[in-house]
Order: structure tokens, then sequence, then C-alpha cells
């Protein structure tokens, strides 16, 4: 029976297993990949960021400790002697004699800083003093109209600190610097009497940004607290209008990191606010530039990946396997019992529901043997009782010819036939019954039918005649009761009834390789081929006739029956076969096993 059509798509449950713990793998891999790389990528962006801060930091610091030491300078040249009396002195001679050592002071503070280019004292009258007595004021640059110059006074003597210029204040000097100025205030009467300025080369200033390295296209810049650029490493795209900066964003911000809002923008901002000058130092990193390996990781992460899939397809084929390996076991054993072998068990030793479902299998296989086995004893004896009836139906109607026979011998006075014939009959009936028995031996069952021959010979006289030849040897073995007698029945009345003089009858048997034949021979009218062809068919299940509507001679229920008994209680390799020729007579052979025995099977 096909199970499936040719439509159906089958798939084994280890395909199914196997492609499900595949697919779950897959998603957990690619999860744990997804995630682990976005932690770090996110963990080497804080420690990048981090580190840019930190950097941020040691740039404040350096430059603060610069601004600092500016101040410091400030605040000792403020209160030296020569200095205050040159701005105090009211005289042109007591100018004189203080300017030279104020000037001295400031050119020794400049030879010990090289990083200070320019020390100078100016006062409100429009002198000035300087590290280098060479230096000439630039008549184009007025110090007075410097905005350093007037942020100092507005401040009453704190330091200020002006955003990188260039400084021109000195006739042929032009150089880009860091000021700071402060008002001097005179230690008498605390009245500002000029203004000092200090300036740090812008070098320095360049030299702490430009060591700073952040990734291949970081940098460090720096603006003021009114969002002027006091440092940057494009400076001249910046003033040329070539490059910008968020600067509004960088002023306006108080926290130490922010990302640009715009859409599409990469980069990531450190700030630093200098507690000296207010001053933002702004580290400026990409964002694509945070993980430098970023690529390598990528790698190998996919190349972990990809190793972790194939163990995880290795392991899901080998799970898979294991569960399904027996559920096919079981299957297979199913497969067996579909084709009737119930003597198989399922071999499943799995401590789990399969191997549960293993032994309520081979329970169930076991109670369907066992229950098969009931039905075929109940049929085997369902059919012996019908085969039993059967013979019943059949004696009966011997026994009324046998006595109808007797009748009619007695009528004749007929004494000694009927003494003859009474007798023969009560042995007949004897053997019949067998105290139950349905076995017998071979030597029970050729008197049975010795007394039936010795019956039928009365009756038909010189028409009939008989030999036994069964050799002594055989008849101890065993075989069904009442095989022979409806043999000798069929062969009298459709063999030797029809044959014009006398006909004779020879019951015979031998021992073979396989058993015991036994054999009724008659010398009849025989059949012909289509007779023997229907007779045949029906011995091998056929309808008593061979199937057709002709009533064929040597058919019957006896034949039959006989042949059913004898395969019933033997087997189906046992029973009777028929050989014919007509005008020919027949021979019946009986096939039995040799068995010897009392027991009943």
């Amino acid at each position: 029976m096909n199970r499936s059509s040719p439509d159906t798509r089958h798939h084994s449950i280890q395909v199914s297993m196997a492609l499900a713990f595949s697919i779950i793998a897959v998603s957990i891999i690619v999860g744990a990949i997804l995630i682990a790389f976005s932690l770090t990528e996110e963990t080497a962006r804080i420690a990048s960021r981090r580190y840019t801060q930190q950097l941020v930091n040691q740039v404040a610091a350096n430059i603060d400790s610069y601004i600092d030491y500016m101040d410091s300078v400030s605040v000792f040249v403020q209160a030296d002697r020569d200095v205050q009396e040159f701005l105090g002195a009211p005289s042109a001679e007591r100018r004189g004699r203080a300017g030279p050592g104020a000037s001295a002071l400031l050119s020794t503070l400049v030879r010990s800083r090289k990083d200070i280019s320019l020390v100078a004292v100016f006062d409100y009258e429009g002198g000035f003093i300087s590290d280098d007595p060479e230096h000439r004021l630039n008549p184009f640059a007025e110090p007075a109209r410097q905005s350093w110059f007037g942020m100092a006074q507005k401040e009453s003597g704190r330091s200020v600190i002006s955003s990188s210029h260039v400084q021109n204040v000195i006739l042929d000097r032009y150089i880009w610097v860091i000021s700071l100025s402060r008002e001097i205030l005179d230690s008498r009467s605390g009245l500002g009497s000029g203004v000092l300025l200090v300036d740090l080369n812008f070098d320095v200033i360049e030299r702490i940004c430009s060591s700073i390295e952040l990734g291949k296209r970081g940098y460090i810049f720096i603006v003021d607290r009114n969002g002027e650029i006091v440092y940057h490493p494009q400076q001249q795209l910046i003033y040329g209008g070539l490059k910008s900066e968020n600067i509004p964003l960088i002023v306006a911000s108080a926290d130490e990191y922010f990302t640009e809002a715009s859409e599409g923008s990469d980069l990531l901002y450190s700030i630093k606010t200098m507690g000296a000058t207010g001053w933002k130092v702004v580290g400026v990193n990409y964002r694509s530039e945070l993980v430098e390996n970023r690529d390598t990781i990528r790698r190998t992460y996919a190349f972990w990946g990809l190793a972790f899939f194939i163990i995880a397809i290795l392991l899901s084929m080998l799970v898979s396997q294991r569960i399904s390996k027996p559920i096919k076991l079981l299957r297979k054993s199913m497969q067996a019992v579909e084709r009737g072998d119930f003597d198989v068990q399922a071999d499943i030793g799995s401590a789990n529901e399969i191997g549960e479902l293993g032994k309520d299998f081979n329970i169930m296989t076991s109670e369907i043997k066992l229950l098969l086995h009931r039905i075929t004893e109940q049929q085997e004896q369902k059919r012996k009782s019908e085969l039993k009836a059967l013979q019943m139906q059949i004696n009966p109607h011997f026994l009324y010819n046998t006595l109808d026979s007797i009748i009619w011998m007695a009528e004749g006075k007929k004494q000694q036939e009927v003494i003859a014939m009474s007798s023969a009959l009560a042995r007949l009936f004897r053997l019949s019954i067998s105290r139950g028995k349905e076995v017998i031996d071979i030597a029970s069952e050729v008197e049975h039918v010795s007394n039936y021959l010795t019956i039928q010979k009365i009756r038909y006289k010189d028409k009939l005649d008989y030999r036994l030849e069964v050799p002594e040897e055989l008849k101890g073995y065993r075989t069904v009761k009442i095989i022979l007698q409806p043999l000798v029945e069929n062969a009298i009345y459709h063999g030797i009834k029809n044959k014009a003089g006398t006909g004779i009858i020879i019951i015979a048997g031998v021992k073979t390789a396989d058993g015991i034949e036994l054999s009724v021979r008659d010398d009849g009218v025989g059949m012909d081929d289509v007779q023997l062809t229907r007779l045949r068919a029906t011995l091998a299940g056929g309808e008593p006739d061979g199937g057709g509507g002709d009533y064929s001679p040597h058919s019957g229920l006896g034949v039959r029956n006989v042949d059913e008994r004898i395969k019933l209680y033997f087997g189906p390799g046992y029973g009777l076969s028929y050989e014919s020729e007509e005008d020919g007579g027949t021979i019946v052979r009986v096939r039995l096993p040799a068995i010897i025995g009392e027991s009943e099977l």
C-alpha cells in the first residue's frame, strides 16, 4: 500500500531536528557576535574617549602651567623696585636711573625662559622699557590702542590673557604670541602707573597641541571664552573660510564630551575648560577611528562565528542522530510488524519517553502475537468442529445405505451375509469413534477401511475387488482418522461403479524421505484433463466443483474434507494429490509426516 502520494514532501525527523538546532544555533551565534562586537566597539569608544579626555586635560594643564608662570612673572615684575621707580619717578633723571635696572630684570627673565618672546613695561606717558634696549616702538602700533593694553586697564591690577595674535608693538618685529597684560599699581598710592606685557611664543602652544595624536585624523584646538580661535592645526583654513568648527556649540557646552548632532557627522568632541583663562581645549575624534582595528575585530568575530557555526552544525547533526536513532529503530520494528513479524523487539535502551515508547511497543507486539495465536487456535478448533460436523453428516448417509443393504439381505434369508455386514459395520463405527481421538495409528485406519471394503464387497459382490498392501512397519505411524474411507468411497462410486466388469481397489503404503505416503488406486473410468484440473483446483481452495457449473467426478465434500483435515493437523506441506487418465483409472496419494507416538496433536 502506498503510504503517501508522489507530491508528498517527506522530511526525516533527523533532518528537521538538525535544521531546527542549526537555525537556533545560528541565531544565537549571530546575536552573540553582534552583541559582543557592539560591546567591544562601545568599550573601545569609552576607552578612547577617556584617553582623549586625559590628553585634553594634559594639554590644558600644560598650558595652564605656562599661564601660571607668566602670571608669576607679572607679579614679580610688578613688585620690583626698579620697575616701580621707573613708572613712579616724576623726573627724567630718576627714570633714567631706574630704567637700566628694570630693563636688566626683564632681560634676565627672557633669557631664563625661551618660551617667552617679550617682556615690556609701558607707562601712560608713552614711555616703555623691555628686555632688549634695542627695541623701538612701532609708530603705527601705539601700545595704548592695543586690545591687551585696554583690557589690562579695565581689570585694575588683575592679569589678562589675550588670544593668539601677531604682536607688532615692537618695530620690525611680528611674532605670533599669546599675551598676558597687567596694570601695574603704584605701591604707595595704589593707582595704576603703567601696563606690563608678557608675550608667550605661540610655538609653545603649537608644540603642545600638535604633539598629541588622536587617531589618523583627530586633532586638538583651543578657543577662548569669546569663541575666538586661540590655536587650530588648520588655522589658516579657518581664517580663509575653507574649514569651520561648531564654535557656538563648543562655547555653550558644559559637557566634557558630546557628539555633533548633525546628520552624517562623524565628529566626537572632548572639552576641558581651563581655570585661569576660561579657554576651552577641544579634542576632536572621528567616530570611525575610535576602534583602530575595527576591520581586524570584524574578521576575527566572523572567523570565530563561522567556526562556532560549523561546530554547532556538527553538534546538531550528532544530537539529532542520537535522538532520531531510537525513533528509526522503532519505525523499523513497526515496519517488520506490518509485514507480519510479531517476534521483532524494539531494543531501545534510552531512559526517556522514546525508551518507554519502545517498551510499550514490545508489550503491544507480544499482546498482539498472543492474541493472534489465540485467534488461530480458536479458528483451528472451529474448523475442526466444522470438519467433525461434516464427517457426522457423511457417516449417517453411509449408515443408511448399509442398513438398507442388511434389510435387503435379511429379507433374502442371507443370514451369513447379514452377520458379516453387521459385524463389519460394528467394527467400522467402533474405530470411527476411536475414544474421541482425531489422530490414530495407521493400523487402525487400515482396519477401518478394511471393514468398509468388506461391507462394500458384500453389497457389490463380483463388481468389486480390493487388496491391502500396507507394510507392517508403517502401521505404527500416526495419521488423521477416516481419511482412506472417503477416498475408497469416491473410487467405488465414481470409478468402479461406472466400469464394465470387475474393478479393483489397491490400498498401499510406502515410507519416503519426507514421511509416509499412502495411496488408493482404482482401475475405474478415470477422469479427463478438464475434470482433473477442476479437482486439483478444488483441493487448492476452489469450489467443490472446480469453479464450473458441471458436476465433476471425484469431487465433493468428502475429498476436500480429507485434504483440509490433513493440512490442519500436519501442515500445508501434506495432503492429497490426484493422478488420473480417462479410462485408465485414478490414483490418490496421501502424504503424511512420519510421526510415532500416542500424543494427540
